[in-house]
């Protein structure tokens, strides 16, 4: 999870991690969720389940006290008493590669997907000078980080054939790469150094944008496959588009990235949770959709549950069976007595 959601990528408001229980632990049997709820903890005991992985964090302010007389407590209470570990990866996995908006998109079936939002300046180029005479040694403890464009050349006019390694590293592999190279006994005093960059990363970024293929589709049609897609029964949207081929999509709360949305040329943004004053939109031909903070998020449980199943054969790795949506919808049947 740390590997495809670097906790270090967070929003600064963000908690995740592993928020409860002991990192040394055994694991057999694991429970994906959006929300950990008593019902949502109650099927991860029923189930034998020693770990809960979430997409929204339990603990997100500070708490004081951990007791059964409020539902956080009762919740926190009964996964201590029972060994029930959690880890939760939020706004890291809102920002990762294939993460919570790029399994929206899919789900909308979007093709040629690429971040909407790349202003991620966490990207650091290292350099390492080292008499190391095993230089693909190094070079796969650099790839081991994620290092991209790592290359080395020999250092002119130094003794004992001393050669410099570059390489291209996300800020929060940084320390981690240091202490390997420590441990290696690849790292002099002062053969290390980062500087920071002034382009973005390419592997982490808010939002996605994708395409349908050829002249795209009409925007009922667009509406009807949203709503299929996500199963849901009806969409609160705003302004009209003739054909919608380019979309902007963010799984949660995203319309901060409306204006993003916008400039890129979309024909349509899909996201959650718009306020009032969001809706009014300054351009024509641009469709603003709001598709619920639940139902655009829960995709990725799922894709949770196969990446975790995938990387773990001996595990077993179920998503929740309950629904753990606070909101619900009544449609009715109107009829105007005017017609």
């Amino acid at each position: 999870m740390h590997q495809w959601a670097p906790p270090g990528i967070k929003m600064s408001y963000d908690n995740v991690g592993l928020l409860l229980g002991d990192p040394k632990a055994s694991v057999s049997r694991i429970l994906v969720c959006l929300d950990v709820t008593e019902e949502v903890v109650n099927e991860a005991l029923r189930k034998k389940c020693e770990l809960i992985v979430s997409h929204h964090p339990l603990i997100f302010k500070k708490i004081s006290s951990i007791n059964p007389t409020d539902e956080q407590g009762r919740i926190i209470y009964k996964m201590i008493r029972n060994n029930i570990s959690l880890l939760s990866a939020h706004t890291n996995l809102d920002a990762a590669l294939d993460g919570v908006s790029f399994v929206l998109a899919n789900n909308l079936g979007l093709d040629n997907l690429q971040f909407l939002d790349k202003a991620y300046n966490i990207s650091r180029k290292i350099s390492l000078t080292t008499d190391y005479e095993d230089t693909e040694a190094v070079l796969k403890l650099l790839n081991y980080y994620s290092a991209e464009e790592a290359h080395f050349y020999e250092v002119d006019g130094r003794k004992n054939g001393q050669k410099n390694f570059e390489a291209i590293i996300d800020q929060h592999y940084v320390s981690q790469l240091r202490n390997a190279l420590e441990k290696e006994g690849l790292l002099k005093k002062g053969s290390f150094q980062e500087m920071e960059m002034s382009t973005p990363t390419n592997n982490f970024g808010m939002g996605v944008l994708g395409y349908y293929p050829d002249e795209g589709i009409a925007m009922e049609e667009f509406l009807h496959l949203v709503c299929r897609a996500l199963d849901i029964p009806s969409l609160r949207y705003s302004g009209r588009a003739d054909r919608i081929k380019k979309v902007a999509v963010c799984g949660g709360a995203g319309v901060f990235l409306k204006d993003k949305a916008i400039k890129s040329g979309a024909d349509a943004f899909v996201t959650a949770d718009i306020k009032y004053h969001d809706y009014f939109i300054e351009r024509s031909n641009f469709l603003l959709v709001d598709a619920g903070h639940y139902e655009s998020e829960f995709p990725v449980v799922e894709a949770i549950r196969k990446e975790l199943s995938e990387a773990f054969e001996h595990l077993q790795v179920d998503a929740t069976e309950n629904v753990t949506n606070p909101m619900e919808i009544y449609v009715t049947e109107f009829k105007n007595k005017n017609i």
